[in-house]
């Protein structure tokens, strides 16, 4: 499906379902990203549960996040129990403009929800010309090294670099810029992928996940409903330890840092939960011009020198960036149970489906394990 018609439809659900129609394109803009760049697991298969949070009104679709503190470099932004990626889209701009007046911005937030793909928003950064880095707190659904139960989220980390200097607001054209694209879930997946098996109906590989007593396992419902993921790394022998560590260190950034809600204490992502769920962000944008003049073609030169390394190297982003110019050629590509879950968005909230859906069976759509 082209990529404007899908970021269409999914505006057009999530308006239907109780956002503002500026922070539903936004979300449409965040979840197409996904898609586009060949990561599934926070692209459309995300619409189900947004929907549902707003119906339910556990998420206001209509809050406007303040600053709520400012001390030079730093800022702390209250996102209202907005819409994550509402919330994140003031922190990242206020981090960029920090940035560029003092060499650094950081910026934290609270009281925010789900923000979708974390590069959607060092994309912002790289898009000026600066480092971006980009980390969120989840509900808690690893189950970390030596226990049984799950306690932290997968808290991913992402750090985005400009090869290339220079403006460019263009997301075609900066698709193919050259720049360092690192975007990472501290857990060994992301939970997205184990709910996208599930709705393939496919077994998850090996050392994914755990069943509710801790078990290495490969159903699906299993881990997501019951067990949990392993931290990034697998298990303690294989030095599962150390994703751990990474999904701490992102939790004091993003919670502790805020005054978000942190780690065992995080609510898990149900839209029938109770009250907010009170996410935390952290922002860190960079101007590598306050530093050793020629940082994009060093950067640039490391590169090249990794890709021309024996075998087949890529650098971080390298497949992401391949998906998303196939993307904007020939269009989104969905997997047919999420486009039937989308379809069935669409009927439930009486929104006009689009033609490419036509030949879609519902009857292939299955919930969200969240929704449940």
């Amino acid at each position: 499906i082209p990529r404007g018609q899908l970021e269409e439809f999914l505006s057009k659900i999530l308006v239907q379902a109780g956002a503002s129609p500026s922070h539903a394109n936004l979300v449409a803009s965040v979840l197409t990203y996904a898609d586009s760049r060949g990561i599934p697991s926070h692209g459309s298969n995300r619409a189900d549960l947004y929907a549902n949070e707003l119906s339910a009104g556990v998420v206001n679709g209509k809050a406007t996040p303040v600053i709520e503190q400012q001390s030079g470099c730093c800022a702390v932004v209250n996102g209202k129990n907005g819409l994550g990626a509402v919330t994140s889209d003031l922190a990242m701009n206020t981090a960029i403009s920090l940035a560029k007046e003092h060499g650094v911005g950081f910026v934290v937030c609270h009281m925010s929800n789900h923000y979708g793909a974390a590069g959607y928003w060092a994309q912002r950064a790289l898009d000026a010309g600066l480092i971006g880095m980009s980390f969120t707190n989840t509900s808690p659904i690893v189950v970390p090294t030596g226990g049984k139960a799950r306690a932290v989220g997968t808290n991913p980390f992402c750090f985005f670099a400009p090869a290339v200097r220079g403006n460019c607001n263009d997301r075609e054209k900066s698709s193919e810029r050259e720049s360092f694209q690192l975007d990472m879930a501290t857990s060994v997946v992301p939970i997205g992928k184990v709910e996208v098996m599930h709705r393939l109906g496919k077994a998850c590989p090996e050392g994914w996940g755990v069943d509710r007593e801790g078990v290495g396992s490969t159903d699906a419902e299993e881990i997501c409903r019951r067990g949990g993921l392993y931290p990034l790394g697998g298990a303690e022998e294989t030095a599962g330890y150390k994703g751990y560590g990474l999904a701490m260190f992102v939790e004091i950034l993003c919670s502790v840092l805020s005054g978000a809600a942190i780690g065992p204490s995080v609510q898990p992502w149900l839209a029938s939960r109770e009250g907010h769920i009170d996410y935390g962000h952290c922002f860190i944008v960079i101007d590598p011009a306050r530093f050793t003049s020629g940082f994009d073609e060093r950067l640039s030169s490391y590169m090249k020198a990794m890709r021309s390394l024996p075998g087949n190297v890529n650098i971080p982003g390298d497949p992401e960036r391949a998906f998303e110019i196939d993307a904007y050629k020939n269009g989104v590509i969905l997997h047919n149970p999420v486009a039937a879950t989308l379809k069935n968005l669409a009927k439930r909230y009486e929104v006009e489906i689009p033609l490419a859906f036509e030949n879609i069976d519902v009857s292939i759509s299955k919930k969200s394990l969240y929704a449940r």
